[in-house]
């Protein structure tokens, strides 16, 4: 008998030891067969994940093939991979919480039919009214009352007759729902909402270029980065579509925000308000570069003399994200309008001096 119940727990000793040996097979092999997924997928993608590796491990191989800005919107991080591998997204907490919380699941749901909405919308980029953004006589108005600042921003030398017939100006937005935000705890780094995201700063600059310049402007709020990383193939087709329409224009401005942490650095007092800084990024292979750039020299010396400490800075990449769409006009510029952690109003407020600058660099030279 009492063999018996030796044998016996024997037996259930090999069965816990055999457990765990199982489980971690189990695992294992999830684990194996998510990872070989991932990477597969983003084989289709031009194999950007080994790129990043071997660019991190061998830079030699980074130097004589790749452009650190060929990746600019491709990082990879280890972090994330092993997270996406156990179907986890730190950037959505919504997304952890609804696989225990049924409400929160069914919430998600819904984002996510309205996600595929906003897909369908935008995945055509036909040029029409409902993405175009046009100065109303309200805003107009809304603009007289100017205070002080924006009466030392302004120059009345340089308004004439506001010409609708040829717009001169195209404002857009690669990334279209950048936000600005102060919350510093908040992971939301988009939003639709235009009073709260780039589009404003964009709406604000193409009034004050209508009202105080009589400079035509399109203002394109296209949402083009509901994939990030199409972003830049998505507005490059925006952009082509408006010039094939209009032939070129005089300046095109692709409008984003940064997103360094440090508001000091993307802020200045002018004129007894905040404001943010702006910055131009350009890219010097680019054919057109040198036209190009001769537009920020103007800006920025412009900007030196008038409103000293408003320019941030200048980044010339080498090629960037497909030349930043900069290579199909000679007119064309990037200008980041401070950063996430500004709050709008210093966004906006921004605005009456980039106009200033524009309009210095249009219709200073008629």
């Amino acid at each position: 008998m009492k063999c018996y119940y030796t044998n016996v727990k024997e037996k259930i000793q090999k069965v816990y030891i055999l457990i765990p040996m199982i489980l971690f097979l189990i695992i294992s092999m999830i684990v194996l067969t998510k990872t070989i997924q991932g990477l597969s997928y983003n084989e289709k993608k031009g194999n950007m994940i080994y790129v990043q590796i071997l660019n991190k491990g061998m830079p030699l191989v980074k130097e004589l093939s790749f452009d650190s800005e060929d990746l600019v919107e491709g990082n990879f991080s280890l972090k994330d991979k092993v997270l996406d591998v156990l179907g986890i997204n730190r950037k959505d907490p919504i997304n952890i919480i609804s696989k225990e919380i049924k409400y929160f699941s069914m919430l998600k749901s819904e984002n996510s039919k309205e996600a595929i909405n906003i897909n369908k919308e935008i995945s055509s980029f036909k040029l029409g009214d409902t993405s175009v953004s046009k100065v109303s006589e309200k805003e107009m108005q809304k603009g007289k009352g100017s205070n002080l600042a924006s009466l030392k921003a302004y120059n009345p030398s340089l308004k004439k007759t506001l010409n609708s017939s040829k717009p001169e100006v195209l404002i857009y937005h690669t990334h279209t729902s950048e936000r600005y935000t102060t919350d510093v705890e908040s992971n939301s780094n988009d939003s639709m909402n235009e009073n709260e995201n780039v589009c404003a700063v964009g709406n604000e600059i193409a009034r004050e270029l209508e009202e105080n310049y009589g400079i035509s402007v399109i203002h394109d709020k296209t949402v083009h980065n509901t994939t990030y990383t199409q972003s830049y193939s998505r507005s490059r087709e925006t952009l082509t579509q408006y010039l094939n329409k209009y032939g070129d224009f005089k300046l095109i401005i692709d409008l984003h925000r940064d997103s360094v942490k440090s508001k000091s650095s993307v802020t200045v007092n002018l004129n007894g308000e905040d404001v943010t800084k702006i910055m131009f990024v350009m890219t010097e292979k680019n054919p057109h570069f040198d036209k190009n750039n001769a537009i920020v020299e103007n800006m920025i010396g412009n900007a030196n003399e008038l409103f000293p400490g408003f320019i941030r800075q200048r980044i010339n990449y080498n090629v960037g994200t497909r030349y930043f769409n900069q290579d199909l006009s000679n007119n064309a510029i990037l200008i980041e309008v401070g950063a996430r952690i500004n709050k709008i109003e210093e966004a906006t407020g921004s605005a009456k001096y980039t106009a200033r600058l524009i309009a210095e660099y249009l219709n200073g030279k008629e």
